[in-house]
């Protein structure tokens, strides 16, 4: 045993070198020889072993801890060398651990502890290297190759790491970014340096910015173009390509040499280009429209042979300038291609029976380059004896119908003005749509309806008010009593309202079908009980499919909200379900093919299809607005309405005649209201593209009308 004294003196003295413990012995440890000086050695941390040395001779290798034994009372080397760490990754290269020595003794029997700590010396840094091509995920994975102070290293793939242990100081780091999906970055080599701090660890990513996608498109469907990305050529007589660019940089699209294969020399197309800019990992669809360059006009010729009878081999033969055009069966039309100007036209008649009719027909008509006209041949039987001669044929049918509710299609037109009432008898109209706003307390006028039946016009009343003043359910008694003034007044139709699915139209946060079918309900009541001949129509959604982008509390989808009028039991409470279909670039006979998208708002058969049967059938359509942009003889359509651009007055003209004729034929439609037949207003909303009467008076679409109705 020691004294406690001799023990606080050697701790003392433990403590005078730093890493060096001495105490007594401790009843634990295997005693001493008394004859021998004895050191118990440990090496820390933990996790390192060493060899141990007394008096530089090895005598433990290998080990955390050990005894060494010596002549008492006299001064001892104890040493640890070659000290490791098993299993652990980087020593002698990243770190070391220094020899730890001290010398040391003790008295007889006396056990002398010694504790080295041996900490890391660090000979180098580490580098954490991370490839990171943005956006990789979404194509096909490249990898990054890291060259470092000009030694290459293994490859990396996209989103992974790679750790260097280097010597401190600055390195050069050069990456390429390589893969067959590597040329889809705006850059795919970068050089840099990173500097490394011995012991310390430096993070670096290898970032590489995705190029952004250009879906170039051209319009109208069919249409084939050399298409060129900043002067370059990218695809030759293509419809569309798609294509990677630098994001954020502008690029100029050209379409040149642009073939329609279908044009057969009447017209042609101009090139047309365009700039755009994506963004990193987006897509930019960028549709190019060019202008349609008419070399041709349309002669639409349809041929009367009166009282033909069907053994009678007679058909209407066309020549123009001396050139026979083709054949016209009795009772069809024929179109025929001319150039500009004026054409000396002659119509006969063909076949075994020709000599039962008169003739020929010689007319000069005038072409307009992308114009139709139209030209009816009557040709009258020659009279078996003379006088008199055979009566000229009556006209095809007009149009008609019964009143109000009921009866067969009839025809009208939306005006702003009311200035040309001819012209609407002459495309065979009986009906003139205006709109009326109400507000509260508001006592209603009725001429515009005496002004209409004075025109010889039955009139529909498109009748709305401010979203905010039926807020919450308000003023709807009031609404009703102010379209029941009307229809004591003698309104033939009257709208309830107008495209309720839109904020717009109807307070945001309450558009419902089920309040709209309150708010009609109201209205038919009171319509009904001042007018019972008066129709009530219910108004018309606007055609959209933007519910999913704006949410519902600012649209509904048109076909779901029908079906929620339905459900509401709306077909109670009106007379024909209210439609607007005036977003169509394509002829009206069509259910596919729409450049744009496939939505069914697209179509005037779908459109037809879809509010028809949302009632199961037991209410006709009323198409309150149906009509077709076009800016020619206005110039470039705004932003929004783009989609018109290639829309012509010529197309206006055939494709309105077309609804009407499909209408007229259906059996569905009750009443088509052309929008419009005389707006003025070209600005944001160019109104008057979608007028029949275009500048200068001219209204192609009156005469297309007059061959389906017979006019008035």
């Amino acid at each position: 045993m020691v004294t406690l004294k001799k023990k606080w003196g050697l701790i003392l003295l433990g403590l005078v070198f730093p890493g060096l413990l001495a105490l007594a012995p401790v009843e634990d440890n295997p005693p001493c020889d008394p004859a021998q000086a004895c050191f118990d050695v440990t090496l820390s941390p933990l996790d390192v072993v060493g060899d141990f040395y007394i008096d530089g001779v090895l005598t433990v290798a290998g080990a955390r801890t050990a005894r060494l034994v010596g002549a008492p009372d006299t001064p001892h080397t104890i040493e640890a060398r070659n000290i490791q760490e098993p299993g652990v990754v980087g020593l002698n290269d990243l770190f070391a651990h220094p020899d730890q020595s001290v010398i040391q003794q003790t008295k007889p029997g006396w056990i002398w502890r010694v504790s080295f700590y041996s900490p890391r010396t660090y000979l180098k840094g580490m580098l954490t290297y991370s490839c990171a091509p943005r956006a990789f995920r979404t194509l096909q994975t490249p990898a990054c190759r890291p060259t470092i102070d000009g030694v290459s290293m293994p490859d990396i793939s996209a989103g992974a790491n790679a750790v260097y242990n280097l010597t401190p100081g600055p390195h050069a780091l050069h990456t390429d970014l390589i893969g067959e999906a590597a040329p889809n970055w705006a850059f795919t080599a970068r050089d840099d340096t990173v500097t490394v701090t011995a012991g310390r660890t430096v993070q670096f990513s290898a970032s590489f910015p995705l190029k952004g996608q250009l879906s170039i498109k051209l319009l109208p469907e069919g249409v084939l173009a050399d298409i060129y990305v900043n002067g370059a050529l990218v695809v030759a007589q293509s419809a569309s390509v798609d294509l990677f660019v630098t994001p954020v940089l502008v690029n100029t699209i050209e379409m040149r040499n642009v073939v329609d294969p279908a044009a057969n020399g009447n017209y042609k197309y101009s090139d047309v280009s365009k700039t755009a800019a994506t963004f990193e990992g987006g897509v930019r669809v960028v549709y190019l429209r060019p202008t349609k360059v008419w070399l041709t006009g349309q002669l639409r010729l349809y041929c009367w042979l009166a009282n033909k009878a069907a053994t009678d081999d007679a058909r209407c033969s066309v020549t123009a300038d001396g050139t026979q055009l083709g054949m016209v069966e009795q009772g069809t039309w024929a179109t025929f291609m001319l150039a500009p100007g004026a054409h000396a036209m002659t119509v006969a008649v063909s076949g075994a029976s020709a000599g039962r009719w008169g003739g020929p027909l010689s007319f000069s008509q005038k072409i307009i380059a992308g114009g139709v006209v139209n030209y009816t041949a009557r040709l009258n039987l020659i009279p078996a004896a003379p006088p008199p001669s055979a009566p000229p044929p009556s006209a095809p049918p007009p149009i008609t119908g019964g009143g109000g509710t009921s009866g067969g299609f009839e025809l009208g037109g939306q005006v702003a003005n009311f200035s040309a009432p001819d012209k609407m008898k002459h495309a065979g109209m009986i009906w003139v749509k205006r709109q009326v706003r109400w507000h509260p307390g508001d006592t209603a006028s009725t001429d515009l309806i005496a002004d209409a039946h004075n025109q010889g016009f039955k009139i529909l009343l498109s009748v709305l008010g401010e979203p905010g003043s039926i807020a919450g359910g308000a003023n709807y008694d009031d609404y009703a009593r102010f379209v029941g003034e009307l229809a004591r007044g003698g309104a033939d139709a009257i709208e309830v309202w107008n495209e309720m699915n839109l904020d717009r139209e109807w307070p945001m946060g309450e558009i419902d079908p089920a309040k709209y079918t309150d708010l009609l309900r109201r209205a038919y009541t009171k319509i009904k009980a001042n007018n019972p001949n008066t129709m009530v129509i219910s108004g018309a959604p606007s055609p959209t499919g933007a519910e999913g982008a704006f949410g519902p509390s600012r649209v509904w989808n048109d076909d779901r909200y029908m079906r929620g009028m339905a459900a509401a039991g709306a077909a109670k409470y009106m007379d024909c379900i209210g439609v607007h279909y005036n977003e169509g670039i394509i002829s009206p006979t069509r259910s596919s093919g729409d450049p744009r998208d496939p939505y069914y708002t697209r179509y005037y058969g779908s459109m037809v299809s879809v509010y028809y049967n949302a009632f199961g059938g037991a209410r006709k359509i009323c198409f309150t607005e149906l009509g077709y942009l076009t800016g020619e003889g206005y110039g470039s359509l705004p932003g929004a309405f783009g989609w018109a651009g290639n829309t012509t007055v010529a197309q206006q003209a055939q494709w309105i005649a077309e609804a009407a004729s499909l209408a007229r034929s259906g059996g569905q439609v009750r009443l088509l209201i052309v929008f419009n037949v005389d707006f003025t207003v070209w600005g944001d909303d160019p109104q008057a593209g979608f007028a029949i009467i275009r500048p200068g008076g001219a209204c192609p679409a009156c005469d297309s009308l007059r061959n389906v109705t017979g006019g008035r």
